[in-house]
């Protein structure tokens, strides 16, 4: 018969062989941002209606939709954030205007060889959760949000974090057992 401990040694083994990173690198900073998970571009153009494009965030399962010109060319973002903060309150007819007007004008925008230290630094200085890639000729390639690096630390430490206590600031009254 074994032990309450050996039991609990075997259960913690399986889990180690069970539970591998999904990933095989750590994100490094230095990192350039095509590395993580970065998400393809939900387009539309200025003239697009609210409610489309609040439709395509479901749609798409995405958090924000990138504004462009007859060029092709990034001219703004509009985001989740901006529903809550600028339509809400203001009735349904609202949706019927176009995106333009609400949308973030020349948003801050890097390229997928810039480092995620240059997306971290953007999203905390400028409070974003999505910052815009475009290529060279400033045509959007995606964008990456703070749930994707997020998520690629998840997935990368997910053993240490699987192996978290539910609760770290409750304190045990009781034994546990039957």
């Amino acid at each position: 018969m074994s032990t309450d401990s050996e039991e609990e040694q075997q259960i913690m083994q399986e889990r180690e062989v069970e539970i591998e990173p999904i990933l095989d690198f750590a994100l490094s900073v230095k990192e350039p941002i095509e590395k993580i998970l970065y998400n393809e571009p939900v387009i539309v153009k200025k003239e697009t209606k609210l409610k489309d494009a609040i439709k395509l965030f479901d749609e798409n399962d995405v958090g924000c939709v990138l504004v462009v010109d007859n060029n092709k060319k990034l001219i703004g973002i509009f985001t989740e954030r901006d529903v809550v903060r600028k339509l809400i309150g203001k009735g349904e007819t609202i949706l019927n205007e176009t995106i333009e007007k609400y949308m973030t004008l020349n948003p801050d925008a890097l390229y997928l060889t810039d480092p995620v230290a240059y997306a971290l630094n953007r999203m905390a200085a400028g409070g974003y959760r999505h910052i815009p890639l475009v290529n060279d000729k400033n045509e959007p390639v995606g964008f990456v949000s703070i749930k994707s690096i997020v998520e690629h630390l998840a997935d990368y430490y997910s053993n240490d974090i699987l192996n978290l206590p539910p609760s770290p600031h409750t304190k045990q009254v009781k034994q546990e057992g039957g």
